[in-house]
């Protein structure tokens, strides 16, 4: 691949997961500034695999892995904050147009998450707010489909037993 079909595919890539890849890393770290250096750090190594001419059969995939990645080694070195201190410093992320009720459930639900095992909350966020199917989910994580499938569906039922649902 020549350097001008490189910068075009990254350019590509870039377009079309930039956005996701910020979310994701927003809703794992909680702080704007810090998901905007993770993104920014998930591309340039993704750009370094795209220069050394490495073949890749699922980019979304692949940039969910590093992304991935890079929250878990921030989880490591910085034990966490519980989700409540966050909600009450204000540095979980809300949606200007949404209503108080939107809000109310919007955190009912990320406090239920915080109690859940980490693998579940990590499924449910990959599947429901990032929009991958089990499939690319479990390249993400290394597991297989049909486990994450399985994964999904008892984390799924888990968290609507905590908000009663």
């Amino acid at each position: 691949m020549n350097q001008d079909t490189q910068e075009q595919v990254f350019i590509e890539s870039f377009a079309s997961y930039g956005d996701a890849i910020f979310r994701f890393c927003m809703v794992k770290v909680s702080s704007r500034e810090l998901a905007e250096d993770m993104t920014q750090e998930v591309f340039t190594r993704y750009w370094q695999y795209v220069r050394e001419g490495k073949e890749m059969t699922n980019t979304r995939s692949f940039l969910y892995t590093i992304a991935n990645n890079m929250a878990k080694d921030w989880y490591k070195k910085k034990k966490s904050d519980s989700l409540d201190e966050k909600m009450e410093s204000g540095q979980v992320p809300k949606d200007t147009n949404a209503s108080p009720e939107e809000v109310a459930v919007y955190q009912e639900v990320l406090a239920a998450m915080n109690d859940l095992e980490e693998k579940d909350a990590q499924v449910l966020l990959l599947k429901f707010v990032e929009g991958l199917d089990p499939k690319d989910i479990a390249k993400v994580l290394g597991e297989t489909a049909n486990t994450i499938s399985v994964r999904i569906n008892r984390a799924t039922k888990r968290l609507q037993q905590k908000i009663h649902v």
